[in-house]
């Protein structure tokens, strides 16, 4: 009698080799069966028209055992252990799930043990679409679309490299933050190139030659030009360029901070500590400065994480938007402003006995009547 093992072997033995239209051969021994062919398409041909598995294989095995196996043992040539094709406009070549709810599961996973310079995972976007794409859909916003690492305890290179040759040899993007906006539509939010490449220039931690966080280098790899310490400071040998133009500090406010806008001439509030509300009176001396639009620098007494989110920006030097009103005259460029009667606008200050400490800045640009908003160098005397 035959097992039902040993017949369930020779039956699919017999099945696959029907498939492979004699293009295979196969043997079956202890309960494994084995295909091999000469044929320049394939062993095997299977099929499934319907919506379920074309070939489906399952280990129900606690151990180190693989459901499918893929190897290409040939020493020379374009080989592949295993290829994965669609041509559906959704469709999925090749898909990996991690399924486990604990522990640590690989959805997929590439390893290059040996060589120094293969790859564990490699892709390539021969047109408009993505090499790697990732993409997290956790409401808490954890998780991370794509990580990368620089393992080891040396001189590794950064977690994520991209090196771009698209511009003929123009410059080297070699690190690449993209995002993807409310349209879903993917957005990059900086790039890092450089004009040559003679090694990566930046790094993340760990720093190779210390422990700053973040470290750029001179194109000479001799002198740091930028870096993060271990407590967030930041250095830099050049100067910052920004889309702002003034110097801003966070600071609490009266009542709710949405009542106020940018441009608001703001004052202390004597009943509070380090909080603000908007001027009112002419020739306030506890004028403070303008609510600025969009700082150039943002200083907060708070670290990062604790920064109160109804604190705003109180502009006390540099060029801002302000309000202002004509109700003690015309204004034109380099008259000096203080507060006026009008909630939340300056206005041309002419009596200089009140003026010493209650001057907010000088006017840039001229109002004839009325009011409005002018640009304002913010100069606190």
């Amino acid at each position: 009698m035959v097992s039902n093992q040993r017949f369930a072997a020779l039956l699919s033995a017999c099945l696959l080799f029907w498939i492979a239209s004699g293009a295979a051969q196969s043997t079956a021994s202890q309960g494994a069966t084995t295909f091999s062919a000469t044929n320049s398409t394939q062993v095997v041909n299977v099929q499934q028209s319907g919506t379920g598995y074309g070939l489906k294989a399952t280990t129900s095995s606690t151990g180190p055992v693989s459901a499918i196996f893929g190897q290409a043992t040939g020493s020379s040539g374009f080989n592949n252990g295993v290829w994965g094709r669609t041509y559906s406009p959704a469709g999925v070549a090749v898909r990996g799930e991690a399924m486990a709810n604990q522990g640590g599961p690989t959805g997929v996973v590439g390893f290059s043990d040996f060589s120094r310079t293969g790859i564990g995972v490699y892709g390539h976007a021969k047109y408009n679409g993505y090499g790697v794409f990732g993409q997290i859909d956790s409401l808490d916003n954890s998780g991370i679309g794509v990580y990368g690492k620089a393992g080891g305890t040396c001189c590794g290179i950064p977690g994520v490299f991209e090196q771009d040759a698209s511009n003929g040899g123009g410059y080297d993007v070699i690190l690449v933050g993209q995002y993807i906006d409310s349209n879903h539509q993917v957005q990059t939010a900086f790039t890092v190139t450089s004009t040559a490449v003679t090694g990566p220039r930046f790094w993340a931690s760990p720093d190779p030659n210390g422990d700053d966080l973040f470290v750029g280098r001179a194109a000479s790899n001799q002198s740091n030009v930028f870096r993060v310490d271990p407590a967030g400071s930041v250095y830099a040998d050049g100067g910052y360029h920004t889309g702002g133009a003034d110097f801003a500090e966070a600071f609490a406010v009266k009542g709710i901070n949405s009542s106020y806008a940018a441009g608001n001439v703001l004052t202390i509030d004597p009943g509070a500590t380090r909080r603000l509300t908007r001027s009112s009176k002419p020739y306030s001396t506890l004028v403070a400065g303008v609510y600025s639009s969009k700082p150039g620098v943002l200083a907060s007494p708070y670290t990062m994480d604790q920064a109160p989110k109804s604190d705003i920006p109180l502009a006390v030097v540099g060029v801002v938007p302000c309000k202002v009103t004509t109700e003690n005259g015309a204004i034109k460029p380099g008259d000096l402003l203080v507060t006026s009667r009008k909630e939340g606008y300056a206005m041309k200050g002419t009596d200089r006995n009140k003026m010493v400490g209650a001057a907010v800045g000088k006017a840039l640009e001229s109002l004839n009547q009325a009011e409005g908003i002018i640009q304002v160098l913010v100069t606190l005397q």
